[in-house]
């Protein structure tokens, strides 16, 4: 691989790109306050502006050679022997652990800040990479040799991003955290917990996303430090893994593999996308590249059936996945008969037969009829199957937040340029690669292949509009998939050949810098830097809990725990009697739902007192303007529903805010909660 500079000398583009270039990074330095922390001899301030510094030199050298054609007098390359790997992974494991892991993780909490460090990160990685991606074997940075670089820093980045919730710290971690771990465990540890064996005990999750997180709790005794090891190793493992097994055709190109493969793995970190489903994806890769169909057939069977149970709206996900790589592979002149007589609609067969095995085809047929029909003013039909018809309850009366798809406090870019950003590099390279003849199939079939995505594309927005969505890409994760197998098939048709053959035009190393850089927004928006408070903070809050269970448990009345339940599963609560009813995640669904009748049996429990003591997050009564807070709608929706009432009838004991946590006893004087509850207690 390679570059082609300007051909003829542009000194007026020169003086622009420098005069431009040094202006925005001096404009950055001052919206980072970087000036007044150097002035103050804050250590990072001089540090970061050091690296603004560097990157103006180094701009102005690039540009030297870009539109002047000057040749630098010197060739500055590593000559360090064996110590260039070990140095190698210092710089790559470095950022990550100052952005994330380190002391110092408050001064890097601005994206651009960010920006700044893996851009020089990369460049560092570049300098050592260069003697080794460079076709030439030689040293000193390139485009190639930065792209790399940038690759692998970012790349790494972004897997050790989703590891610093592991810890044995005993409280939850995020909003569901704690309640997820109770929610894992009980397809494989019911016995953890005292509850009748002979009643059902359900967890508000689905099945296939239970049994995949659940699978650690096969171990007997394991703690939640393993389990939280478990959950990070399936949000990132299995991302590396499909990327890599989807680009491995052709097999003149295994070696390039490997960096689309890590490409592939921050295009997909970008949603994130849950697991289950990266699951499937790779099943149909598996199928389609090195399986006869009586294999790949039952595989792709029971992918489908997997995805299905777990969100019934992927349910014909991996078939249309399929359908882009069968007609992927037409040539221009195959018309729809040549297409038919192509072997891999076995798989495309195999996804429609594990949609009927699921049992889930008229769940998501009445639930889509709902969804037209109510947004078409047609009103509600009516169906038999009693869960799809509690699925149409809950979908036709979650209301859609319109202003999500703009920018706004709950997603910064908002869905539509968030998805912009996301897939809009991929778009520009799938151009360029049509401009190179690189799309050399019929053109119905790239017709069919563009509707699957807007369909794909159309689900994803729906979803992500939904009360209670819209924070990050995620629901677009079918969407996101497809387009990564449609970049699969450009790779194949010599998408691969022409990176690793070409010599590339300025606007080609434009569209691939996108597509490293790009993602990475996302990884850093996302990217939280590892917080757990120190053993002073919580071993009170702790001791407090055990404490006040006790003398409940004494009194013989029911602990209820709304919140924090993975205290009962690690046992840091013990011997206390199970509460199924009333769990936080559940609670918001049915109160972004307006449920009435889950309510009404609530709000009797509350006025009879029914609980002797309730573990929750620290309720507040407060409404928030939507405009101004981040789930401001949803935050309003738990105050109507769950929280003002609860504090109508129970008063916190006690409070502790540094591990989100509140423990409520039913108030000594009754209050009058006809004005606060929305719906009256059940008789």
């Amino acid at each position: 691989m390679g570059e082609k500079f300007s051909e003829t000398p542009h000194k007026t583009r020169f003086w622009m790109f420098v005069v431009g270039w040094l202006g925005w990074l001096s404009s950055l330095a001052r919206s980072w306050g970087l000036f007044e922390k150097a002035l103050h001899h804050e250590l990072w301030g001089l540090v970061l502006l050091a690296l603004v510094g560097l990157d103006g030199v180094l701009g102005v050298i690039w540009a030297l050679r870009f539109f002047l054609q000057k040749e630098l007098p010197w060739k500055f390359e590593p000559k360090i022997g064996l110590f260039r790997w070990p140095l190698l992974v210092v710089l790559v494991v470095l950022f990550p652990y100052l952005v994330l892991y380190s002391a110092y993780v408050r001064q890097f909490d601005a994206v651009g800040i960010r920006y700044l460090l893996y851009a020089n990160f990369s460049l560092a990685v570049a300098w050592l990479l260069a003697p080794v991606v460079r076709r030439d074997g030689k040293g000193g940075l390139s485009w190639t040799a930065f792209l790399a670089g940038a690759l692998l820093t970012g790349s790494v980045f972004a897997f050790l991003s989703a590891y610093t919730h592991v810890s044995s710290f005993p409280f939850r971690l995020s909003w569901s955290e704690g309640n997820r771990l109770w929610d894992y465990s009980l397809m494989f540890a019911r016995d953890r917990y005292i509850y009748p064996a002979d009643q059902p005990l359900k967890a508000h999750i689905d099945p296939g996303r239970q049994f995949l997180w659940g699978l650690i709790y096969l171990i007997p005794g394991v703690n939640i430090f393993v389990v939280r090891l478990w959950s990070a190793f399936l949000f990132t493992v299995p991302y590396l893994v499909f990327a890599w097994v989807a680009f491995l055709k052709p097999k003149a190109t295994r070696k390039l593999a490997f960096w689309a493969g890590l490409w592939g793995f921050l295009f997909l970190s970008q949603g994130p996308i849950y697991t289950p489903l990266l699951l499937s994806a790779l099943a149909v890769s598996v199928a389609e590249m090195a399986l006869p169909w009586w294999l790949g057939l039952p595989l792709m069977a029971g992918a489908t059936y997997y995805a299905a149970i777990t969100r019934y709206t992927w349910i014909f996900a991996p078939a249309l996945w399929a359908i882009i790589l069968v007609l992927g592979a037409l040539h221009r002149e195959d018309d729809w008969r040549v297409a038919l007589k192509r072997k891999g609609w076995w798989l495309v067969g195999g996804g429609l037969l594990g949609a009927v095995l699921s049992g889930r085809l008229g769940r998501f047929w009445s639930v889509g009829v709902a969804l037209v029909a109510k947004y078409l003013g047609w009103g509600s039909p009516v169906v038999a199957d009693e869960q799809a018809s509690a699925m149409i309850r809950t979908a036709t009366h979650q209301s859609l937040v319109w202003q999500r798809l703009l920018p706004n406090p709950t997603f910064a870019p908002g869905i539509l340029l968030g998805a912009l950003l996301a897939v809009g590099p991929v778009f520009l390279l799938w151009w360029l690669w049509r401009r190179r003849g690189l799309w050399q199939m019929p053109k119905w079939a790239m017709v069919v292949i563009g509707a699957i995505l807007v369909v794909l594309f159309g689900m994803g927005v729906v979803i992500s509009l939904k009360i209670g969505g819209g924070s990050n890409l995620h629901n677009l994760d079918m969407f996101l998939i497809a387009v990564l197998f449609g970049t699969v098939v450009l790779w194949r048709r010599g998408g691969a050949h022409w990176l690793q053959a070409r010599r590339w035009l300025f606007r080609e190393q434009v569209v691939l810098g996108l597509l490293v850089f790009v993602p990475m927004y996302f990884v850093f928006l996302g990217a939280q830097p590892r917080n757990i408070p120190e053993a002073r903070w919580w071993e009170p809050a702790l001791r407090a809990v055990q404490h006040y269970v006790r003398e409940a448990k004494a009194q013989g009345g029911e602990i209820l725990f709304m919140d924090q339940r993975q205290l009962l599963t690690f046992g840091y609560v013990e011997d206390v009697p199970l509460v199924p009813e009333y769990e936080k995640k559940l609670m918001m669904d049915k109160a972004m739902a307006a449920d009435a009748q889950y309510f009404a049996q609530y709000y009797h429990d509350l006025a009879t007192h029914r609980f002797a003591l309730i573990i929750t997050e620290p309720l507040k009564t407060n409404y928030e303007a939507e405009t101004q807070n981040d789930f401001a709608l949803e935050n309003n929706a738990w105050v109507k529903w769950v929280a003002a009432p609860t504090l109508c009838y129970y008063e916190p004991v006690a409070t502790f805010k540094a591990v989100n946590l509140q423990i409520l006893v039913p108030r000594e004087t009754p209050q009058d909660c006809q004005d606060v509850l929305p719906v009256p207690p059940a008789p």
